[in-house]
């Protein structure tokens, strides 16, 4: 399902976007001026350097990961993680995939229960080159109201790796979405994503 607004897809999702408040639909229309230009990798490196060694590009979450799992009747588990970030800076096209989550749950006999989820690596490219990117820092969250709701929330917050040999590339989240569903009276569910982060080449 997708929000016709944001474009977000929420993978196992119903209802309305819980960002933009629209209801969600199956299918989205083209988005026009979207427009991508490869480069060589020594064109990149170029690139960067004619902007003083270091190059900037926001991206978006365009694809969200949403589970839940309980036992019951007393736990409650939420997962929820990026699974795609995109991003164009003049023309130029940043488009990364989670290709591995990390995932942990606690409790607490017997009512609470918190589960975590966050991206540990992410991969495809930046305007045709290749990059491949790992989590070095990470959040985590917990609330619970007395005696059965407990909500777990994770999100990465910095993640880096290299472009070739000769860049250096850093992902840091912008922007975290929080939510929160329960089931009365035992279970609760904590999701977070990152809704936005800015990625930054370098030379080495």
């Amino acid at each position: 399902m997708f929000c016709p607004q944001c474009r977000t897809e929420f993978v196992g999702w119903r209802g309305k976007c819980p960002d933009c408040k629209v209801l969600l639909v199956d299918e989205l229309s083209p988005e026009l001026g979207s427009v991508e230009k490869p480069l060589s990798y020594n064109e990149l490196v170029d690139l960067v350097n004619k902007n003083n060694g270091r190059i900037s590009i926001d991206l978006n979450a365009t694809e969200v990961e949403r589970q839940k799992k309980w036992g019951f009747p007393y736990l409650g588990y939420g997962y929820a993680w990026v699974k795609r970030f995109q991003g164009n800076t003049n023309g130029i096209l940043v488009d990364l995939t989670t290709t591995e989550t990390g995932r942990q749950r606690k409790w607490g006999f017997p009512y609470f229960a918190f589960g975590f989820a966050w991206e540990k690596t992410m991969q495809g490219d930046i305007a045709g080159n290749e990059l491949t990117l790992n989590s070095i820092k990470v959040s985590r969250k917990r609330i619970w109201n007395f005696p059965w709701l407990g909500y777990g929330f994770a999100w990465t917050e910095e993640m880096t790796g290299e472009c070739g040999d000769e860049l250096t590339a850093i992902l840091t989240i912008t922007d975290i979405k929080q939510k929160k569903d329960w089931r009365f009276p035992y279970l609760g569910y904590g999701f977070a994503w990152a809704k936005g982060a800015c990625l930054e080449l370098s030379l080495n």
